[in-house]
């Protein structure tokens, strides 16, 4: 069974276990030749996935995500960049509000005086 943890976001991704990774390319019909050519490495490399002797990295088990209908787990680290942004704009925008406001109150205060 694959775990939710491996299927998230870079910022919170468990890297899959050797198991996991012959679960995801054992969804698709693929032989070690198929998956080496479609992902672009060698075929040893899947061999090496598959018995746990090298730690996939991410980009790849995303793409294999992708291709197995796991889910398009770039997708989930695209919305948290979003989000990130939208917080940073509104903090911006938060910092320069008050110090308008504190400008303004300056102003009024010297008027007074």
């Amino acid at each position: 069974m694959i775990r939710e943890s491996t299927l998230c976001s870079f910022s919170e991704w468990e890297r899959p276990t050797a198991d996991e990774i012959i679960e995801a390319l054992d969804m698709l019909d693929y032989t070690t030749a198929e998956w080496a050519e479609l992902m672009g490495v060698q075929q040893a490399t899947i061999s090496r996935w598959r018995t746990g002797k090298v730690k996939i990295p991410y980009t790849e088990w995303a793409t294999i995500c992708y291709l197995t209908g796991l889910g398009d787990i770039w997708e989930k680290e695209d919305r948290i960049g979003k989000i990130q942004k939208k917080a940073n704009r509104a903090r911006v925008y938060f910092i320069r509000y008050t110090q308008k406001a504190k400008q303004r109150e300056n102003e009024v205060l010297e008027e007074k005086v």
